[in-house]
């Protein structure tokens, strides 16, 4: 990469974002038609935008149906309990510690297959919207299954594919 990649992938999330002034605007579009490098970066960068809207709009929509019951709360004297999860804390730690094998260092994942990993978790997100957008739909029953199959099979080790398992049973 050049000194001016450089520069370009420290601008690319304002970019992104659309916080740049007029002029670096362009300077970035002008450099990204001509390196392609830094498009994959800026694309990548996209589609893990989208995908953590969408995950946003679901997490949000999920927030909204939760109803939390009114409790009475009655005092706790702390100090008595707190020798014995201290107790507790330490015995469980000790036994994890002690139990544990010394695994060896696995090797860091490369830049492609983060890259991969991030397209692949924003496209099965985005087909998961995509059906959830037609599930209520009694005629496009079909389609959404299949949808749901689909994105279990092409995309297993996403988020997007647990929730499509739940969906198919």
């Amino acid at each position: 990469m050049e000194k001016t990649c450089k520069n370009i992938e420290q601008m690319l999330v304002d970019y992104a974002d659309g916080l740049l002034s007029q002029t670096d605007t362009s300077m970035v579009a002008e450099h990204l038609a001509g390196c392609e490098s830094c498009r994959r970066i800026h694309v990548a960068l996209h589609k893990s935008i989208e995908l953590a809207g969408v995950i946003w709009a679901d997490a949000h929509a999920e927030a909204e149906n939760i109803r939390i019951p009114a409790v009475k709360i009655r005092k706790i004297h702390w100090s008595r309990y707190a020798a014995i999860a201290a107790s507790i804390l330490l015995l469980a730690t000790a036994s994890v510690v002690w139990r544990t094998p010394v695994k060896p260092k696995e090797a860091e994942p490369t830049f492609e297959e983060i890259e991969r990993k991030i397209i692949d978790s924003s496209s099965a997100a985005r087909l998961l919207a995509a059906a959830e957008l037609l599930r209520d739909n009694p005629k496009a029953e079909t389609i959404v299954k299949q949808q749901y199959q689909h994105i279990v099979e092409t995309y297993p080790e996403t988020a997007a594919a647990t929730k499509a398992k739940l969906r198919i049973k």
